[in-house]
C-alpha cells in the first residue's frame, strides 16, 4: 500500500517524511480500512447479514473486494 504512493513522492519529500507516512499508513490506516472491508461485521462487507441502524451497510449492499485490490487501492488513495 505504501508503495503505491512511493513513486508519486519520489524526490518530492524527504526520506524521513516518507517513512513517517509509510508507518502511519501501514500501522494505522490500512488495518482500519481492511477491517471495514474484510471483516464480516465491517460496514463495507458484502457478507454482513443484517442492515441495522446501529451497524449499517455501505449503500445497503456492501462491497465485494476482488482479490483484495479494492482495499489496497482505496488505502493508497487516502
Amino acid at each position: 500500500t505504501a508503495t503505491i504512493t512511493s513513486g508519486a513522492v519520489a524526490e518530492r519529500c524527504t526520506f524521513t517524511a516518507y517513512m513517517v507516512y509509510s508507518i502511519t499508513l501501514t500501522g494505522f490506516i490500512y488495518p482500519t480500512v481492511v477491517c471495514w472491508g474484510w471483516n464480516a461485521e465491517g460496514w463495507a462487507s458484502a457478507w454482513k447479514s443484517a442492515d441495522t441502524a446501529k451497524n449499517p451497510l455501505l449503500f445497503g449492499c456492501g462491497v465485494i473486494d476482488f482479490a483484495g485490490s479494492g482495499v489496497v487501492h482505496m488505502s493508497g488513495g487516502i
